[in-house]
């Protein structure tokens, strides 16, 4: 075979280096809004089956809309900040969730929230200061860490909060699984959620200093 009809590799791009666009209606996004909206309907009914699979699928679509539009490119502006904007309003409603229903995890819920507090307002002083920028930049992306603490959270209360309603329905056994699930995957999700809060706040620093430059 002649070198010139070889076939030729070509690596897949990462999501840094995939054009961002500025649409708004995508299917990726699309997805993660339906996904948030199934979610909170499952964190809200999840006392019943049905509630307990909306929660699950929920969680589950989040997981899917970043590699949708990376294969399909539809990488946009919004998507990036859309994903996690959805994270911390569905994480905030399940924490409230277990800390009305279960009041043994009120400590875990407390940690919880310093940790995506301290990740949240980090993120805004670097959304603001970055758009103060002169040179138009590429959008703020979550960190490694960032995407791992989220996907580790969503774990946490999706295992605790459906754990708790097997209880109520009678599933001992389910529910005892689930809950030490859950208690692992949080156990999991401090060092890393650490890890990221401090790369936040380091990048919010960062940027607030070469606005003063």
């Amino acid at each position: 075979m002649n070198a010139e009809h070889q076939p030729q590799f070509r690596p897949t791009k990462s999501p840094e280096e995939q054009p961002v666009s500025d649409d708004i209606v995508t299917l990726p996004n699309g997805v993660t809004v339906a996904g948030a909206m199934l979610s909170l309907y499952g964190i809200k009914h999840a006392d019943s089956l049905k509630g307990m699979a909306a929660l699950v699928a929920g969680e589950l679509s989040d997981k899917v809309d970043g590699s949708l539009a990376r294969a399909l490119n539809q990488q946009s502006k919004l998507g990036i900040k859309l994903d996690p904007i959805r994270d911390k309003i569905v994480g905030a409603a399940a924490l409230l969730k277990l800390s009305q229903e279960d009041p043994t995890s009120k400590a875990m819920v407390a940690t919880i929230a310093g940790l995506e507090s301290t990740k949240a307002i980090a993120t805004a002083v670097a959304e603001y200061k970055h758009k103060q920028l002169p040179d138009e930049r590429e959008p703020l992306r979550p960190t490694q860490a960032g995407r791992v603490s989220s996907a580790l959270l969503a774990a946490t209360t999706t295992l605790l909060i459906i754990g708790k309603s097997a209880e109520s329905l009678g599933y001992q056994k389910t529910a005892k699984a689930l809950k030490g699930l859950g208690t692992l995957s949080f156990a999991g999700y401090l060092p890393v959620a650490g890890v990221a809060a401090g790369q936040y706040v380091k990048r919010a620093r960062d940027l607030m200093d070469s606005n003063q430059k």
